[in-house]
C-alpha cells in the first residue's frame, strides 16, 4: 500500500512539475533586460580611464621599487624639487641608485616661475652629516 501511495505521489507530483514548466516555457516574449547602452564616446572615455589608472597603478609599484633597498650602498640621496635643499628638507629624499634614471623621468618638474631661496637649507636632511641608508628595506636619509 506504501509503496503504491508512493507512486502516485511522484506521478502526481512530475505531471504538476511538467504543466508548470510547460507554463513557464509557452511564454513567447523574450525576458526583458535592462542593460545600459553606451556611445562609443563613452566607451572611449571608459578605455581612457582604464588605461589612466593602470599608468597610475604602474607608477606607484615603481615609487615603491625606487625605495626599496638590501644595503645601506643601494641608497643616494637625490633632489625632489627643482631646488633641493635650498627647498628645505622636503626638497630632498633617499632612492634606489638602480631607479636613479626613473626617478628622474618622474621628478622631471620643470622650474617655471618659480624661484629658489639663495641660501640652503641647514635642516638634518641637507646637513654635511645627511647620508642615505637601508633602514627596513626601505631608503632613507639619516643625519
Amino acid at each position: 500500500m506504501k509503496k503504491m501511495f508512493k507512486s502516485t505521489w511522484l506521478l502526481i507530483c512530475s505531471g504538476v512539475l511538467a504543466v508548470f514548466m510547460l507554463a513557464c516555457f509557452v511564454n513567447n516574449q523574450p525576458i526583458p533586460i535592462d542593460m545600459p547602452s553606451f556611445t562609443q564616446e563613452e566607451l572611449a572615455a571608459k578605455k581612457q580611464e582604464a588605461a589612466k589608472e593602470a599608468r597610475a597603478t604602474e607608477r606607484r609599484h615603481k615609487l615603491v621599487q625606487m625605495y626599496a633597498c638590501k644595503t645601506d650602498e643601494d641608497c643616494v640621496i637625490v633632489d625632489k624639487d627643482p631646488c633641493g635643499c635650498a627647498a628645505g628638507p622636503k626638497g630632498v629624499t633617499a632612492i634606489n641608485v638602480a631607479y636613479l634614471p626613473e626617478f628622474d623621468s618622474l621628478n622631471n618638474t620643470p622650474f617655471g616661475t618659480k624661484s629658489c631661496p639663495e641660501i640652503s637649507s641647514t635642516e638634518k636632511e641637507c646637513s654635511l652629516s645627511a647620508r642615505a641608508v637601508c633602514q627596513a628595506k626601505h631608503c632613507k636619509i639619516t643625519y
